[in-house]
Parts: C-alpha cells; structure tokens; sequence
C-alpha cells in the first residue's frame, strides 16, 4: 500500500503543474491516460499500439539493426496519430517495471519520482544501436534482451515525436 500512496502522491505533485501523461501497458496494448484535475482526476487513453507488434520485429538477442528499424517503424507509425490528442505540457509518467530498468540502467536511482531525461535516454539508445551493430552487450552494460530493446525503443520515440522533455518513473 505504501508504493500505491507514493505513486499517487507523485502524481498528484506533478498534476499541479498541468495534466500528466501516464504510460502503462494494459496486457499486450501500450496505453497514455491523460490525467487532469489533481483533485479528482479525469482521464482519457489512447491507445499507442501493442507490445508485441514492436516484439515481433525483434527476433536476435541482442536485436540487429535492421531488426531495431523495423520496430521503430512501427511504434511510429502507433504513435503518430495520438500525439496530436496529448496536453501542450508536457509531462510523462509511469510505474511500468520495464522503464524503471531503463531508468537503473542510465544510472539514476530507482528511488521515487526519478526523473529520465531526453538526452539519457538517447544515450542508452546509441549504446543499443552498437550493440546491434556488434559489439557485446555486456561491454556496454547492456541486456541483450528484446524485451528491454523493444521497451527502450518506444520510450526513446515517445519521448522525441510527443516532445516530452523526460519521464518520471514511480514505483
């Protein structure tokens, strides 16, 4: 219960500056909630495609670059016609386990509230990007996992298309 208290806490923070886009994965369906009005959120969600639509363009571990192309084509072509429906600010949220690994793995505390920036996460993406171009993963300090390299690539163009400057990831 007290990660539940937190996280809201969190996000009822946040809310104050204007709404809160939160990212979750419902099932196999990536999802953005809109969440507006702290003291009784409304929402909305969109939904920006499925997990396994990026996946199934994922077959090595570590994936090839052809292969990392081809499932940004696709998380693309899913989120091109919600990001116009977003809020103005800008402001991206999620608990989702996958993103608090990608969150560690830039170096930042898997504490409450950490905030993942734009810049971090392209440069977790151009450590993928050689990986896939052969060098080793564990040189980089990089799973070689296509789930990881599938959850990156989706933060890595929702960040840059919606031109969310960051993520907070909550527990």
């Amino acid at each position: 219960m007290g990660d539940l208290q937190s996280r809201e806490s969190v996000i009822r923070s946040l809310l104050k500056e204007g709404p809160v886009t939160w990212l979750h994965f419902d099932g196999d369906r990536i999802a953005l909630e809109v969440l507006s009005d702290g003291d009784s959120p409304n929402s909305i969600t969109l939904d920006a495609g499925t997990f396994q639509g990026i996946l199934q363009h994922l077959h090595h571990e570590p994936p090839t670059a052809e292969e990392l192309e081809a499932a940004i084509a696709v998380i693309e072509d899913a989120l091109m016609p919600v990001i116009d429906l977003l809020p103005k600010h800008r402001c991206l949220v999620s608990a989702a386990p996958e993103i608090g690994e990608i969150t560690k793995l830039a170096g930042h505390s898997s504490g409450q509230g950490v905030h993942l920036d734009i810049g971090s996460a392209e440069r977790l993406f151009n450590r993928l990007a050689d990986v896939s171009h052969g060098t080793p993963p564990a040189q980089l300090g990089m799973p070689a996992g296509r789930v990881f390299a599938a959850s990156l690539l989706l933060l890595r163009e929702l960040l840059h298309h919606a031109r969310f400057e960051s993520i907070v990831f909550v527990r």
